[in-house]
């Protein structure tokens, strides 16, 4: 075989490549204009017992649920099922995977709990990519970066202690390995909860100076909207608001509150979030 003739099959091969990255453009600018807005990615925080989870599974319009809009939700705080078993009647178009997987011990299978959680996440995508209507959900962030902590140590009863940063590298991997598939890989709406961290200062006596969302700084990058969730007691009246905290695409939002749930000595009142549910934030 010639040099010339190489050198022919190189070109052809390499014109044949940009082609098909020219249409895949081409494809990516249709889909992007076809939508009426653009995806929520929106992290939900705040101390437990809050409403957080609520929130998010009352993240569709009364049309969406009519038309059948499925919400997938990756749940590593078994902090949705409760809910959607008493507020939302076991409604099959709420799909709920706890993907922690044990060993005969009781603790955390790191490995094969990757292999669900991503094995859902997988689904998701075909389903969007079929032209079906989903929003995910991923409840438990920050239990899943404690998981990956699994990743550092054979000693799965070890607590966090000190590591080569090399080692905590590899935790970062695995931990953004899987958020990414969401964040970068998902498009439809996606919804982040986790819970509040204490933020201290001080070396030889840290103090505590505020609470911040549990996660990687990397995640909270790709946010494009921050909802901060409250509850507040008064006697037998608990009031329960989500505060918009950030957003790139509404910035007249950000610091309204919504009073979304007032639990009234016993009487329970739900008002949804249309912003939410519209895309709107």
């Amino acid at each position: 075989m010639s040099w010339n003739s190489v050198a022919t099959g190189e070109a052809v091969k390499k014109e044949s490549s940009l082609e098909l990255a020219k249409n895949e453009v081409k494809n990516r600018i249709e889909k992007l204009q076809s939508r009426h807005r653009a995806n929520l990615c929106t992290l939900i925080y705040g101390e437990a017992k809050t409403g957080k989870s609520g929130v998010a599974l009352d993240s569709r319009t009364k049309e969406e649920i009519e038309n059948g809009t499925i919400l997938m939700v990756l749940d590593f705080d078994n902090g949705s099922e409760p809910t959607w078993r008493t507020n939302w009647d076991s409604d099959a178009t709420i799909e709920i995977l706890n993907p922690i997987v044990r060993d005969e011990e009781g603790y955390p299978d790191l490995n094969k709990t990757i292999e669900l959680a991503e094995a859902f996440v997988a689904i998701a995508k075909e389903r969007v990519e079929e032209g079906q209507h989903v929003k995910f959900i991923f409840d438990g962030v920050d239990r899943w970066l404690r998981l990956c902590f699994l990743v550092m140590t054979e000693d799965k009863r070890s607590t966090q202690a000190k590591f080569l940063p090399i080692l905590w590298g590899n935790r970062n991997k695995v931990y953004e390995d899987l958020m990414e598939k969401i964040t970068d890989g998902l498009d439809c709406d996606r919804f982040f909860i986790t819970h509040v961290k204490e933020v201290y200062e001080g070396v030889n006596n840290p103090t505590p100076t505020g609470k911040i969302p549990n996660l990687r700084s990397t995640t909270m990058d790709k946010m494009n909207e921050v909802i901060e969730i409250s509850r507040k007691d008064i006697g037998k009246k608990s009031v329960y608001t989500a505060r918009v905290q950030d957003s790139k695409r509404n910035p007249g939002m950000v610091n309204k509150e919504f009073n979304f749930l007032i639990i009234d000595n016993g009487k329970v009142t739900w008002k949804s979030i249309e912003e939410l549910q519209e895309g709107t934030l």
